[in-house]
């Protein structure tokens, strides 16, 4: 087996074993426009298994655990960093308890980072594809919550019909009128 194929063959067998912070933060970067970054989970790129990598942004997120604060685990991420700086790759580290304590922020982050990439063009343009899905889903809830609703049945507020008295739409008594 050639190192390519081992490469690639650690990179499905890891994609099988994410831990629960790596898939915390596949989750993440699915949500809103971040998933207008194609990201790649578990990537096999060069040398190395990328936790996550969007090529489009040329952006590498790692989430990392304890061991990665061990001497030797950080000169080999200092090298590994180097080497995908050196592609064109930015490297964004966080740690395991980070993407579970504040994915607000790191989502953010991540964001923000990737308006400054090539990438830019991407988000914004999925932003305002959103925005016309929304705008486009409350044209239609609108114009179907102007038609009249069925009398019973349909729970939510109930209509008013001109015909009857008001007295009877109020579910508290109006006051009689002053006796004279």
């Amino acid at each position: 087996m050639s190192a390519r194929d081992w490469i690639r063959s650690r990179a499905k067998q890891m994609r099988a074993e994410m831990t629960p912070h790596e898939k915390a933060m596949w989750r993440l970067l699915h949500e809103g426009e971040l998933v207008a970054l194609n990201w790649r989970r578990q990537a096999a790129f060069g040398d190395y298994v990328l936790d996550f990598v969007s090529h489009p942004a040329r952006m590498v997120i790692e989430v990392d655990g304890g061991q990665h604060a061990e001497t030797q685990v950080i000169e080999r991420d200092e090298k590994r960093s180097a080497w995908l700086k050196a592609e064109g790759y930015q490297v964004i580290r966080f740690w395991n308890a980070d993407v579970l304590r504040a994915p607000n922020d790191i989502w953010r982050l991540i964001q923000m980072t990737a308006l400054e990439t090539p990438a830019a063009a991407r988000l914004l343009r999925w932003r305002e594809a959103d925005l016309a899905r929304v705008h486009q889903t409350n044209a239609q809830i609108a114009s179907s919550s102007m038609e009249e609703a069925p009398r019973s049945g349909g729970g939510g507020a109930p209509s008013i019909v001109r015909d009857e008295p008001l007295e009877a739409h109020s579910s508290t008594p109006l006051a009689a009128p002053p006796k004279s």
